[in-house]
């Protein structure tokens, strides 16, 4: 049975990640989901790395803290996470940022007609 992917949101984001061989790096978010997201950055990682991550989805707001993520696919700049452990705080606050994303990303019925 295929598993039900989760929709995505488009971001702009800067993001820090630490991976299982404690290499830090830094790049931008590009798509964010509660189950995953996809990572531009020129910092190494491969397939199945573990990773911890932080990033600031609001100005003036603390950062969101992924515990742990596995990468799931990673091309040269780009690569995909699933996130494995999010502690019920941060959770909270990732879905908060998307459902707000989300609902401001969608026309109102004014500017459909």
């Amino acid at each position: 049975m295929a598993s039900r992917r989760l929709q995505r949101i488009q971001v702009q984001l800067p993001v820090q990640f630490t991976h299982e061989d404690g290499v830090t790096g830094q790049g931008t978010l590009l798509n964010l989901s509660m189950g995953g997201c996809a990572i531009q950055s020129d910092t190494q990682v491969f397939d199945a790395m573990l990773v911890t991550m932080r990033f600031t989805p609001l100005e003036g707001k603390p950062p969101v803290t992924i515990e742990m993520g596995q990468v799931c696919w990673a091309t040269l700049h780009e690569f995909g996470v699933k996130f494995l452990m999010v502690l019920p705080k941060e959770r909270a606050r990732l879905d908060r940022f998307l459902m707000t994303a989300m609902s401001s990303s969608r026309p109102s019925s004014t500017e459909a007609a």
